[in-house]
């Protein structure tokens, strides 16, 4: 039979509250498990502390920016900076390994743990002490392998002596200065003393012990070290580290960290951006001294060709008397002059263009710096375009994978701009072969015309020619040269420190005591309750009325109330209290259901032994007889026959099997059970053949020769579950009463009575709940007390 649903789906609080009630020792057990789980967490978590400091970053590529509005040198157009870009280099791997290289005293972590329980029971409570706060300070060798990340006890002893000693399963030798592994170690177990100053050389340590001015041990704690490689300190204060914008129009960043110890912390964050500065400032100052670097070489090699053909022009005019050239010959002289500076020009432009073609196609880097000297504008869009390209993906490759579909994107975009970029330099390449070759040509017409002057002029006007030219050339590289070394000499960052770092509140962020406890308290209570409801939804067991409603169609006669033993063992003897009441309203019903019937012949039975169907049989018996009723009892349980200790008989003497197997006669097998008006027939002695016993015709006339006799017959029948016997007595019932047990009987168990039922196989069949606990059952919570009325 299908489960039936509720009359309404509405959620009943009252009956979830009362559901809850009954399992308040779960909540018990939940809040005082949360609460020691969440004292054991603020005990053993260390203290957190946020640290904050915001820097500013300038708009300008390089250089101050007076001198670049002053100067502009290298002509190129400012572009700015992208926060992205800043962001991703200040917060880079890069920056924090080399903060990291600059701060030595992070390779060693100093602890302490306080001698307490909770540290005797396991390292729990363990602090990290800033260095200078233990009595001793730790010196590594940077040259050997070190037994990195494991944390080494200290033990101060008398006599200046130190005992260190560390056990693990494994380990790992690393480099400190690199963070390179060595190798693996397993086992490790190092237990060595060494005195203050002495170096211990060790195949895992490495290291000298120094003692900490000013501190002394303290008896009531132990004193540990940890050494850390360059790799592990970085990558966790890198994963530490947060930088972001203040506003999206704002070119201020803060920089955010959080860490057990706050001098750390603090120090971390300032020299991270003192570094950062530093190393922009590196390399604009860098590009600057390229700059004069490069003029300088080619002003060394222009003074020495100026002072060359000074004296050649001198030498010239001082052995052939030759003062000054015609208006032709100086025209002349001029035309050749003005082609040699052009194809000088072309010449070093296709020098420089064919470098640049020889780096792109060599894979270097291509740097905006390089946009300089190219006059073109395509052509020096398309290089700041990789430029700043190489940038995005520079600062996109620092948090992100190489698989990132954002790389791929930049490198398809760098891919299409570098070819271009090709295309165009050897299209200029090849444009300015030919203007050279048409400029060799004219320059050679200008000559053939200046040889048909006197020798003396033309050799002049050459000679001229070319010191005007290196002295142009001289006097511009000159200029240029005075202008760079004025920008190197007033070159400054753009970038500055607003805020040093700071704790960004007065004492931990973490663990906040309130919002562990509240955590605690919600967890102490929903825990339960999901438990609670869990296990009344997973509970396939009978608890009540209403479950047996949901399940079988079967009228019920009522409930037996829970008892304890004293009162079931005095219930037959004194008819008073909640289960002799019990009954008393189970035999009322009884006779009001099966009124102008006659239903002398009674089976009481259940699914499985154990439901109390024996219990609910004879004190339904006994109280059919306090009633005024000639009652008979009949165990026709032949396998597990119980009747008889109820009465206090003996149970192996003559009853229902010695009858039916015509050993005894009835006289001898039906006796009083001491309650008037109620005579028992016990099973006796447990027979090899029941089910044939109660097949036999003995079984058919004993029933009619009772019926005769009494006015209820109750036979104490086997369960339906287990043995056939009930079926045999089936046919000799009038009325069936089906026992089930509160929170005992499975609602499964029901479906064989159900099916016997919807089919007709068996009629008047009445349901009994047996041992039901009022106080745990929302729908008779206050019938103990109804029960109990007039009985004080």
């Amino acid at each position: 039979m299908e489960p039936r649903t509720a009359a309404s789906d509405e959620l009943d609080l009252h009956l979830l509250f009362f559901k809850l009630r009954a399992r308040w020792p779960l909540f018990l057990a939940g809040l005082l498990l949360a609460g020691a789980c969440a004292w054991l967490y603020l005990q053993t978590k260390a203290p957190v502390y946020d640290f904050r400091a915001t820097m500013l970053l300038g708009n300008q590529s390089s250089g101050s920016k007076r001198a670049q509005e002053l100067l502009n040198l290298l002509e190129v157009k400012d572009r700015g900076i992208k926060m992205e870009d800043e962001i991703g280099l200040i917060s880079s791997a890069g920056m924090v390994r080399q903060v990291v290289q600059r701060l030595p005293g992070f390779q060693v972590s100093y602890f302490a743990a306080p001698n307490n329980w909770l540290n005797k029971v396991r390292l729990l409570q363990v602090r990290e002490r800033a260095p200078g706060s233990v009595p001793f300070r730790v010196v590594p060798d940077p040259a050997a392998a070190q037994l990195s990340g494991l944390r080494v006890q200290v033990q101060p002893l008398p006599g200046g002596k130190y005992r260190l000693t560390a056990r693990a399963k494994q380990g790992q030798l690393t480099s400190l200065p690199t963070g390179e592994l060595v190798r693996q170690v397993l086992d490790v177990n190092v237990d060595q003393t060494v005195a203050a100053g002495e170096p211990l050389q060790h195949p895992l340590l490495s290291l000298t012990i120094e003692p900490e001015p000013g501190v002394t041990p303290d008896p009531h704690e132990r004193y540990y070290f940890t050494l850390n490689d360059l790799g592990s300190v970085a990558g966790d204060y890198q994963g530490r580290l947060q930088v972001r914008s203040v506003d999206h129009e704002s070119r201020i960043i803060e920089l955010t960290t959080k860490g057990t110890v706050p001098a750390k912390e603090k120090q971390f964050l300032d020299t991270l951006m003192s570094v950062f500065i530093a190393e922009d400032l590196r390399e604009k100052n860098l590009t600057g001294q390229k700059t004069v670097a490069f003029l300088d070489s080619e002003i060394r090699k222009l003074s020495q060709a100026r002072q060359q053909s000074a004296a050649a022009l001198s030498t010239f005019r001082a052995t052939r008397g030759v003062v000054d050239v015609n208006a032709q010959s100086t025209a002349g002289i001029q035309q050749a002059a003005g082609l040699e500076l052009e194809r000088s020009r072309l010449t070093s432009q296709r020098s420089y263009y064919q470098n640049l073609l020889g780096q792109l196609r060599a894979d270097r880097t291509v740097t905006a710096a390089a946009a300089a000297g190219v006059p073109d504008g395509v052509l020096s869009s398309l290089i700041l375009q990789l430029a700043d390209l190489s940038n995005q993906k520079a600062g996109l490759v620092v948090n992100a994978s190489v698989n990132n579909p954002l790389v791929t994107v930049l490198d398809e975009r760098i891919r299409t701009t570098k070819s271009s970029l090709e295309q165009n330099l050897a299209s200029m390449i090849h444009n300015m072969d030919i203007q050279l070759a048409d400029m060799g040509g004219q320059l050679g017409r200008v000559r053939a015309d200046m040889s048909r002057m006197p020798e003396n002029e033309r050799e002049l006007a050459v000679l001229k020619g070319k010191s005007d030219f290196n002295d142009k050339n001289y006097n511009f590289l000159v200029e240029k040269r005075a202008e760079a070394a004025i920008t190197l000499a007033t070159n400054s960052t753009d970038k500055k420190v607003i805020d040093a770092a700071a704790m960004s509140s007065a004492g931990a962020s973490a663990p906040r005591p309130m919002f562990v406890g509240l955590v605690a308290l919600l967890v102490g209570l929903l825990g339960p309750l999901g438990l609670a409801l869990l296990l009344d939804k997973a509970n396939r067991r009978i608890q009540s009325k209403e479950d047996l409603v949901r399940v079988t169609d079967i009228p019920m006669l009522g409930v037996v109330a829970h008892g304890n033993k004293q009162e079931r063992t005095d219930m037959l003897r004194n008819p008073k209290g909640p289960i002799a009441e019990s009954f008393r309203s189970i035999r009322v019903n009884l006779q009001y259901l099966s009124a102008g019937l006659d239903k002398k012949v009674l089976g009481v039975t259940s699914s499985v032994p154990g439901e109390g169907k024996s219990f609910c049989a004879v004190n339904l018996a006994a109280e059919l007889a306090h009633s005024g009723r000639r009652v008979a009892l009949v165990e026709t349980d032949l396998r597990r026959p119980t009747v008889a200790s109820y009465f206090d008989l003996d149970r192996d003497a003559p009853g229902l099997a010695a009858y039916l197997a015509n050993l005894e006669p009835l006289g001898r097998c039906l006796r009083a059970s001491g309650i008037p008006n109620l005579d028992v027939l016990i099973c006796g002695a447990i027979p090899p053949n029941p089910t044939e016993l109660l097949e036999s015709p003995r079984m058919a006339g004993l029933l009619e020769q009772l019926r005769a006799e009494y006015d209820y017959v109750l036979l104490d029948t086997p369960p339906v579950g287990y043995v056939s016997e009930y079926f045999v007595l089936l046919r000799y019932l009038d009325a069936n009463i089906y026992v089930v047990r509160q929170n005992y009987t499975d609602r499964s168990l029901i479906a064989q009575i159900n099916e016997l039922y919807a089919e007709g196989k068996i009629k008047h069949v009445y349901m009994i709940i047996n041992d039901m606990h009022f106080s745990k059952t929302y729908e008779y919570r206050y019938k103990k007390n109804a029960y109990a009325y007039g009985y004080s």
